[in-house]
This record gives structure tokens, sequence and C-alpha cells, in this order.
């Protein structure tokens, strides 16, 4: 297990033609074809913010924390999530006037993407699940030491799971059981206090295959954590972490992330 406090992640300013924003990178390092995770924070704080329609070639979670738009004909906002199996397009991921912020968390990095409509022929299988929810946070507070837990998907076949935890002040709860193909912990709002120190929003738990269920500790604030766990390795294109580490990062239609 390693906790990262997002005052910890490594933040560096983007420019682009549409706006200034911000990219906080946890896990992983950017545009680097590894078999390690990859977890990073991208916010796009300005109206009308755009990234076109794109896949990748690995698993990932993406959730929105802050702002409002659309993912496709989806419409999203804080906190929404979309789980998408690698090879399957989406988007565009469209913000209105607040702009947009979302994570990004991958079982395993991507050096890149594919756009489309133009990559359509370097799929390696068809497009797969694509799976969204909200965990909603202006529920009233759970009392203290209390916990509720909210599943916010049906549990898939291969592990791919999600799942809301609200804590009441300084609760302690077991998290989702690691299972499958290793989960991520999501902050949304409150602290947790992990690793010998405190987890504000925006902080980010990385727990890989075949760790133990870890254990989750409010603050006295209390805590609403977003539970992501990903497949076991199948023979389903993007899904297992040994063999997509020789990928070709030359491969990519483009290589920086979005």
């Amino acid at each position: 297990m390693k906790a990262i406090a997002a005052t910890e992640a490594d933040i560096k300013e983007v420019v682009r033609k549409d706006g200034v924003g911000r990219r906080s990178d946890y896990f992983g390092t950017p545009g680097m074809v590894t078999a390690e995770p990859q977890g990073f924070l991208v916010e796009r704080p300005y109206a009308n913010a755009r990234i076109d329609p794109h896949f990748h070639d690995i698993d990932q979670f993406q959730v929105v924390v802050a702002g409002d738009g659309r993912i496709g004909k989806k419409e999203v906002r804080a906190v929404t999530f979309q789980y998408a199996d690698a090879y399957t397009p989406y988007g565009p991921i469209l913000a209105r006037d607040d702009g947009i912020s979302f994570f990004t968390l991958r079982n395993v990095a991507s050096g890149g993407h594919f756009s489309m409509p133009g990559s359509k022929h370097l799929m390696a299988c068809r497009a797969g699940r694509n799976i969204a929810a909200v965990f909603e946070q202006d529920r009233e507070p759970v009392a203290a030491g209390e916990t509720v837990r909210e599943p916010l998907m049906e549990h898939q076949d291969d592990g791919v799971y999600a799942e809301g935890i609200r804590l009441g002040a300084n609760a302690s709860v077991e998290g989702i059981p690691n299972e499958a193909g290793g989960q991520y912990y999501l902050v949304c709002s409150g602290s947790l206090l992990a690793d010998g120190k405190k987890l504000p929003a925006h902080s980010l738990i990385r727990a890989n295959k075949d760790e133990v269920t870890l254990s989750l500790r409010a603050s006295g604030e209390g805590a609403n954590v977003l539970a992501l766990q990903f497949s076991r390795p199948t023979d389903r294109p993007g899904s297992d972490p040994k063999l997509l580490a020789g990928r070709n990062p030359d491969g990519y239609v483009l290589k920086t992330e979005k």
C-alpha cells in the first residue's frame, strides 16, 4: 500500500491553446510505458475545455472531482466516475463554465492515446465496457464512529468494481476485498489517516494486487472515499500488466497525455 497526500503530488502548469491548467502526478511518470500503476489529476478550470474522442490500450477509471460537463453523451459532475475497458473509445470530454477536473487512474501506465475516429484500425479488439455512476457528496454526514457503504456498480466477473465508503468522525472500516487486479482509494471529502500522515481531499491510496485488504481510518472530520478495483488479468487485451510492459512507445498516435 502507498498513500500520497494531495500536497505531495508533483504539480505542473500546463498551457494549452484553450487555457491554462494543471496536472498533478501521484503515481507513474508521464509518457512512460511501464507495467507500473499510473494515477494523475487533470485540472482545466476554464470554460469550454475540450478533449477529443480517443481510446487507450489499457483499462482505466476517470473520476470527475470538480466542475461539470459531459463525457460523450453522459452528463458528469463531482463525483462522477467512468470505467472504460482497454480499446473502448470515449469522449469528447466537454467542460461548462467552471471547467472540469478529473483523476485518471490506471492499473498499468499508458504512454499516450489513440485519437478517434481515425485510429479505429488500431483497436486490438471490439470496444468493451463503459460504466459510469455518481458518488453523491451532499448527503447527511455519517454519525461519529459509523460507516455507510454504497455499491456503485455491479460486481463484474473479472473483479472490476466500485464502491463509495462514507466514514463518520474517527470511524474505521475495511476497504473492499483486494481480490482482483489492484485498487485505488480516492479521498473525495474530509480526510483519512494512513501511512503516518493525514490524507485530505484529493489524496490517493494505491493497493497492488495480492496485498492485504486495506483498513481505512477517518480523521475527526470523517471522510467520503471512492474505492475502485481493476480486473484480474484475463485474455482480454489490455487487462494483463505483465503483457503490457513491452509495448512500443512509438505506437501511440499521440504520445503526450491529455
